[in-house]
């Protein structure tokens, strides 16, 4: 199964990812060192963690949430530094950037990077080798002046878990769902309530067949996925 791909060279940005593709790789592999124990990510199985693996740089999936805590700071030498903040930020520009960063540094590792979870590395190890290539060399300064983007809080762990449960279920059924606050649940009449529970238990109807029968909603072997 392909992992994921590298960032190409050339395009936009570039510079700035050469000089965050470092910092963003160590934080990377000490969030997935975490993220092991906490996920009960099953070592034995290649495709589980092939799958871990590919989605340590997907915002949209659990395992690359961590991207969104991270905020890109300028250096007085003229380079880039990031911080890991303590709360899930907007994803605007810089939350693409250091995204862009994690492909970069993992797209040709990732290989790397399976074998040594799959035989239980720990941080330290992870960070040594996969790490290695991406922070060979110090990066030169930037030649043009960058705009800081200010970090701004964004949605909190439990509505995020909502949303990444949304594309899941989405990416099983091929069903849209809305993700709605508690304000917003609390002025549902009680049609709205019930049109939202059917909705609910039709998806979920959708997902079970689809698991029975081995195929997504385009078709697809799940297998294959």
């Amino acid at each position: 199964r392909p992992l994921l791909a590298a960032s190409g060279s050339g395009s936009a940005g570039d510079a700035e990812v050469a000089q965050l593709k470092c910092a963003v790789c160590e934080l990377a592999m000490a969030e997935a060192n975490v993220l092991v124990a906490e996920l009960g990510l099953d070592l034995k199985n290649e495709d589980d963690v092939i799958d871990f693996a590919d989605s340590l740089c997907t915002l949209s999936k659990r395992e690359g949430r961590w991207l969104r805590r991270l905020d890109v700071k300028d250096t007085k030498d003229g380079r880039l530094a990031v911080q890991n903040m303590t709360e899930f930020g907007e994803c605007r520009m810089e939350c693409l950037l250091v995204r862009k960063a994690c492909q970069s540094a993992l797209g040709k590792t990732q290989e790397l990077l399976v074998d040594l979870l799959r035989t239980g590395a720990d941080a330290d190890e992870l960070r040594a080798k996969v790490c290695k290539a991406s922070c060979r060399k110090r990066p030169t300064p930037l030649k043009q002046k960058r705009t800081d983007e200010e970090f701004v809080p964004g949605h909190d762990a439990g509505m995020l878990q909502m949303m990444e449960n949304r594309d899941k279920m989405r990416s099983e059924t091929g069903q849209v769902f809305d993700i709605m606050k508690r304000d917003e649940l609390d002025t549902m009449s009680d049609g709205d309530r019930e049109t939202q529970a059917a909705q609910d238990a039709f998806a979920e109807q959708l997902r079970e067949a689809r698991e029975d029968s081995g195929l997504d909603w385009r078709g697809r072997e799940m297998a294959e996925l």
